[in-house]
């Protein structure tokens, strides 16, 4: 299974409606952190308590839930620069900015002034409201949107906002298992690749309408299992790397999806093993064939081969099949194959195999341990 990651709640304008600033909590004590802290403690402080309180490593734990909820509602607050200068605005907290606070009513006090003129011959709703909520309503407007209050101006483009940079999705790295003769010859093989996608309910936001996502739990992000085909070529070898473009984990903001790479396993063979370029066997073969020599097929890994086998082979002697091994991935020179022949004697031999047997040890006197010294 994939390392789980804890994703920071997003800041754009969707995200901001749903979370609503609630000057009764202390957001800095519920991150742990000073007034004056920055985005990166800020950022960091709520990572650390989001493993902690996770759902996933909760579970069933309604406190840690409610806990998990109220660490991303003060990231989403004090991340935001806008959000955070009303919020310590509505809790009076100071800071080091120059645009809070008595300053920052002063500039939107000034601001109201100067817009209230220029509009002074509309007949405007909120020309018939009272000032104290029109001027509450153009505080909070000049905070949402993050800027320093200035008077409207009646030409120029609108401000563009930034979108995110796209993001190149993750690798993938898995292992495939395959025969040497798939090696050999290439194969196209069926693979089950875990992938990680942006949740398609919450869009990677983590929350709706200030509730954790019931398909992603909070996490932003889903795992899908994926079938996919995969060629593999011919003359891989033992840890080979084989790349599929775009198959690895969703892109973000737009980007590509990452690739896949898979590492290449040779499964080992009851008939073959493999030293260098060379392939080894051992083929049992019959006394009698042993005696007076045969016509017999081996396996190799391009299929059957007829092999001859002489007169009077003996137990454990090795021959050469040349150019029946592994080809070099970078001259396509082939190795050999190596074949061991071993005699093997049939089971429950029937009498009349054994009379012949008596009757052969009476023609030819052979004991093969003769020559063998023994202290």
């Amino acid at each position: 299974m994939p390392r789980r990651t804890f994703s920071s709640p997003r800041n754009d304008n969707s995200a901001n409606k749903e979370c609503f600033l609630n000057k009764d909590k202390d957001y800095y004590k519920i991150l742990g952190i000073d007034t004056s802290a920055d985005k990166k403690e800020i950022k960091s402080a709520y990572r650390s308590l989001a493993r902690k309180y996770h759902p996933d490593t909760n579970q069933g734990n309604k406190l840690s839930e409610e806990k998990f909820k109220e660490i991303g509602e003060a990231y989403s607050i004090l991340s935001d620069d806008a959000r955070r200068a009303q919020y310590d605005l509505l809790k009076g907290v100071s800071q080091k900015k120059p645009n809070t606070s008595e300053q920052a009513k002063k500039q939107a006090s000034e601001a109201y002034t100067e817009q209230k003129k220029s509009t002074a011959k509309s007949k405007s709703e909120a020309e018939k409201r009272p000032f104290g909520d029109v001027f509450s309503d153009f505080v909070d407007k000049v905070f949402e949107k993050g800027q320093t209050p200035k008077p409207k101006q009646s030409q120029g483009k609108p401000r563009e906002t930034q979108k995110p940079a796209p993001k190149k999705g993750d690798d993938i790295t898995a292992d495939i298992s395959i025969t040497i003769v798939e090696a050999h010859n290439g194969t196209v093989r069926k693979v089950n690749i875990l992938h990680t996608e942006t949740c398609p309910k919450c869009k990677g936001k983590r929350y709706l309408n200030s509730v954790q996502c019931p398909i992603c739990k909070g996490n932003g992000e889903i795992s899908n299992h994926k079938k996919i085909s995969v060629k593999i070529p011919p003359n891989v070898t033992e840890g080979s790397k084989i790349r599929i473009a775009g198959e690895g984990n969703q892109g973000q903001n737009g980007g590509a999806s990452g690739d896949l790479f898979l590492v290449v396993s040779i499964i080992k063979n009851s008939i073959f093993e493999f030293e260098n370029l060379n392939v080894l066997c051992e083929i049992p073969i019959t006394p009698t064939e042993a005696a007076l020599g045969a016509e017999i097929f081996i396996p190799t890994i391009d299929g059957q081969l007829s092999m001859r086998i002489p007169p009077e082979t003996q137990a454990g002697q090795r021959f050469r099949l040349s150019g029946e091994g592994i080809p070099d991935a970078t001259t396509a020179k082939r190795g050999d194959q190596l074949i061991t022949v071993r005699i093997e004697i049939p089971s429950n031999l029937s009498q009349k195999e054994k009379e012949l047997y008596m009757e052969l040890a009476k023609i030819r006197k052979f004991n093969p341990r003769d020559g063998i010294v023994f202290n």
